[in-house]
């Protein structure tokens, strides 16, 4: 066992040293030579068939993940997302959605690639090494067919599980650190949400042109900071820093429109650009979003109201075609936005 462990310990630290970028690939050499490592380890201790032997192995191929591969990976993290935001475009102005940049793409250098790829190897080492418990329980319970040791060896492998839930988590860290980096870059368009008016007249209404302005320029926006992300990035961490820009973009438009003062246009408008929002979110991704949206779609529905009294049309058991995401607190806050609503008749509205 003692020759083992070294030879283990010996050719991880090997690939770690050794770890480069291949051409073409997403990720590092290390992942898979370090999964390959293991794997073949923990298959040579199955073919012994003691049941001492291969506990041990394992625990240590865990060990091995859990630690000097894992400290390995998120040294590579080292520096933040500012490494990989240094190629982001910027925004060339709000004037109009095509004007956003000058040709909708960024070059990334080797920082924004080394980060780029230090995220992907974290995210490809969490689904590797998932698999690889999974193989080698399939191995295992038909090597040990007697409940004790197959009890013996799942509480092994039980510990490999939670490794790559760990691993899951520092990638979506590292994303979600991505996605906090990408939001200010939006602020441009963000602040014109926050000077919109909607006290509509019949002709602003008519013409449409004061909601859905920022509507397309934000589309674009977010548009142009992703998708140069995207041949950088694994698919699932793709989409994963969409989500996560989308669930803090949802959150500040939340803010920025719960201080503004309505007209029922202005709520039927908003109505309007709520839709044409969750449509283009929807093309950014192949995750339902609409969901994401509820609760600001849900605003628009209770500021386009012709009355107080008509939100109990909506609200309520009996009603089965919307399941609110708004607290009775809330919809009595966002009715109070309507500049001609009375307070008192919103106070008495029976929630």
């Amino acid at each position: 066992m003692s020759l083992e462990e070294l030879y283990l310990d010996n050719t991880t630290d090997m690939a770690i040293r050794i770890d480069e970028v291949v051409s073409g690939s997403l990720t590092s050499s290390m992942v898979d030579d370090v999964l390959f490592i293991l794997k073949k380890c923990g298959s040579r201790a199955l073919v012994t068939h003691s049941i001492h032997c291969v506990c041990a192995v394992l625990g240590q191929l865990n060990d091995l993940l859990a630690n000097k591969f894992k400290g390995a990976l998120a040294a590579r993290l080292a520096g933040g997302p500012s490494k990989l935001l240094s190629a982001a475009p910027a925004l060339l102005g709000v004037g109009d959605a095509a004007g956003l940049a000058a040709d909708g793409s960024a070059g990334a250098g080797s920082s924004s690639i080394e980060h780029a790829t230090a995220i992907n190897n974290i995210d490809i080492a969490a689904e590797y090494i998932q698999k690889l418990r999974q193989e080698l329980e399939g191995y295992s319970e038909r090597l040990f067919t007697s409940v004790a040791d197959q009890d013996r060896l799942r509480s092994v492998l039980v510990d490999m599980t939670k490794t790559a839930a760990d691993f899951r988590a520092m990638c979506n860290m590292a994303l979600e650190a991505v996605a906090d980096g990408l939001l200010p870059k939006l602020r441009p368009i963000l602040d014109e949400v926050g000077t919109t008016s909607y006290q509509l007249s019949d002709t602003d209404y008519s013409g449409g042109e004061l909601g859905t302005g920022w509507v397309s320029r934000l589309a674009a926006g977010l548009q142009l900071q992703l998708n140069w992300l995207q041949p950088l990035l694994t698919a699932a961490s793709w989409e994963t820093l969409t989500l996560l820009l989308l669930n803090k973009l949802i959150t500040r438009l939340e803010v920025l429109l719960g201080r503004k003062v309505f007209s029922q246009l202005g709520g039927l408008q908003l109505d309007r650009d709520m839709r044409s929002l969750v449509a283009a979110a929807g093309e950014l991704t192949t995750h339902p979003v609409r969901d994401k949206f509820a609760r600001l779609t849900q605003m628009a529905i209770v500021l386009s109201l012709e009355s107080v009294e008509e939100f109990l049309d909506y609200w309520g058991d009996d009603t089965g075609h919307i399941t609110w995401r708004l607290t009775p607190a809330e919809v009595r806050g966002i009715l109070a936005q309507r500049a001609d609503f009375s307070r008192d008749t919103i106070a008495a509205l029976p929630l």
